[in-house]
């Protein structure tokens, strides 16, 4: 008998369709060149919109995990974006000794993968949204080349997004305005070598090993804050995790 998924709370529908998905693909269930069903299938199997299903797959390709063409969508690759194997809930701020400085804050057009990203179709090219760059420093030493991208309504919003001023959390502050509350957030992280610009910004040599990663913050509404990362190969990086194993019984 086929068990047909259905849409549970607290996360948004197509968050789910993605997360579906991407488990099928990370644990190799769904390998690289297999296609996936359409967006008509999807809908009827889950019960939801062509719209909403569209939206997750929209995630997907964001995250570099699925490809689509005339043809289909099908997997690209799994090694880009291996999720973490618990989900962080709580993220600790830079330490006090950190020094944050904001290279670029503004508006730009987006990227077809950020609006996808986003939950926005960028695939027109004339969508804008916000974007902040930014080197975290430690003891004098570059440590982190971050860009963040937000929706661009998060401008009017919450204007101090725009500034070059250092804002430790993009989400904290975005809560703290009473614009949007994050509720659940993914990250992703992977090994890699470091291009021109990451060297540039980290002081390191083109090709050497980094630490790249990637966040995406989002609440009932969709995503609010799409984060990219890189760190020199001797940087560590912690978290704080709240943990409730009563959750999983």
């Amino acid at each position: 008998m086929k068990l047909s998924p259905r849409v549970q709370r607290p996360l948004p529908p197509y968050q789910q369709i993605a997360d579906h998905y991407r488990d099928l693909i990370t644990q190799g269930t769904l390998k690289e060149g297999d296609r996936l069903p359409t967006v008509a299938e999807i809908a009827d199997e889950w019960g939801v919109s062509p719209g909403t299903a569209h939206r997750g797959m929209q995630q997907l390709r964001g995250e570099k995990l699925v490809a689509t063409n005339q043809q289909g969508t099908t997997v690209q690759t799994f090694r880009q974006a291996t999720p973490a194997p618990i989900d962080r809930v709580h993220r600790a701020s830079a330490a006090t000794h950190d020094r944050i400085e904001v290279r670029e804050a503004g508006t730009v057009t987006a990227r077809a993968y950020v609006g996808d990203v986003l939950g926005i179709n960028a695939d027109a090219g004339n969508i804008k949204v916000v974007r902040r760059e930014s080197v975290t420093y430690r003891d004098g030493t570059p440590r982190i080349l971050a860009v963040s991208w937000l929706p661009l309504h998060f401008a009017q919003e919450v204007p101090e997004l725009t500034g070059l001023e250092p804002i430790p959390s993009l989400v904290s502050l975005i809560h703290e305005k009473g614009a949007r509350t994050a509720t659940h957030g993914r990250d992703w992280v992977t090994a890699r070598r470091a291009d021109e610009r990451e060297a540039e910004a980290l002081g390191i040599a083109v090709g050497d090993p980094v630490l790249a990663g990637t966040s995406v913050w989002s609440d009932e509404e969709g995503p609010i804050e799409y984060r990219e990362y890189v760190s020199p190969a001797d940087h560590v990086i912690t978290h704080e995790y709240t943990v409730n194993l009563s959750s999983t019984q």
